[in-house]
């Protein structure tokens, strides 16, 4: 029985290029393969995800400035009403002042 010398050819080559009659054994097993690899694949997959620092810090800073412009317009909301409620005042003073003038004048 005589053996192939090795040569780089040989150790790169597929098993199917070495020797032809192993093709009919590989072309069942390779999907086999393929499917067990998908398998081991699925095993090693979780529903969980990772978040790194740096996300969790730009998540946070547009919190921090969405946080920021609420408070901006509760701000302003307020100084409005505050700026109605003392008109409100001034005309209600000087609605009094001319109901006592006029009321003086009787």
């Amino acid at each position: 029985m005589a053996m192939a010398a090795l040569s780089p050819n040989s150790v790169l080559a597929s098993p199917i290029q070495v020797n032809p009659q192993v093709k009919t054994d590989l072309q069942s097993s390779a999907p086999q393969v393929s499917q067990d690899a998908e398998k081991v694949a699925k095993l090693v997959q979780t529903d969980t995800i990772t978040i790194s620092a740096q996300a969790l810090k730009m998540a946070d800073d547009k919190n921090v400035a969405a946080k920021e412009a609420s408070n901006k317009a509760d701000e302003q909301q307020e100084s409005a009403r505050d700026k109605s409620d003392s008109r409100k005042n001034e005309t209600q003073i000087k609605a009094e002042q001319a109901y006592s003038a006029v009321s003086s004048y009787q």
